[in-house]
């Protein structure tokens, strides 16, 4: 069994996906935080870091980067990408969809001034969340509710979550307007296989 060490910020960001992906698979790794100062010092190592950026999975020494990349290696290897080719080419359908999701909200949260910031959110809720977060929504409410692919957590459900996880306190309406979604992100909270993990992790910046 190789041996896994992640390196990122004291933080969710990038990396929660993949602290999900090992807890779920029961996999011991060494999650590695950048101590307060540490990353400008390193990330000139190229070995560590070929890219000059992270997160970066170590296997067995070796520098794997790019968080996708990483996720995807690791749902194969512990059996998290679906059981056949129909699943995993949903599982990438919704990861995708997701990478969408993520372009419109990260200028919301890094917007300071809270009037431009409102105006933001209320615009990501009425049209730019659209046509993805309602494609979701009805995607899990169509699966039954519980999990996007198959009968047990996947990467996606991960995936999914990692993004409510970062929505959902931004804005308030949220849950209310697709609550096929919060009750998807409910569950996985309260009664899943990651539900010690998540109950336990870190009290970090997301």
């Amino acid at each position: 069994m190789p041996t896994y060490k992640l390196m990122y910020f004291n933080v969710r960001g990038r990396a929660e996906a993949t602290r999900m992906i090992f807890a779920l698979a029961g996999q011991d790794y060494e999650d590695y935080r950048f101590k307060e100062g540490e990353w400008p010092e390193i990330k000139g190592n190229t070995e560590l870091f070929p890219l000059g950026q992270c997160p970066v999975l170590l296997i067995d020494g070796k520098a794997m980067p790019h968080s996708k990349a990483i996720n995807q290696h690791l749902a194969r290897e512990f059996g998290l990408y679906g059981a056949n080719s129909a699943e995993a080419a949903q599982i990438d359908i919704v990861g995708e969809t997701v990478i969408d999701i993520v372009a419109k909200i990260l200028p919301v949260a890094y917007e300071k001034d809270e009037k431009k910031k409102k105006e933001l959110l209320d615009d990501f809720m009425d049209k730019s969340s659209k046509p993805f977060l309602p494609y979701l929504n009805n995607l899990i409410e169509t699966a039954g509710g519980r999990f996007f692919v198959g009968n047990s957590e996947t990467l996606v459900d991960i995936v999914v979550y990692c993004l409510l996880d970062f929505i959902f306190p931004m804005v308030e309406s949220a849950k209310e307007t697709y609550p096929a979604l919060a009750k998807f992100y409910q569950s996985l909270t309260d009664n899943s296989r990651l539900t010690d993990y998540l109950k336990n992790r870190p009290p970090v910046s997301k």
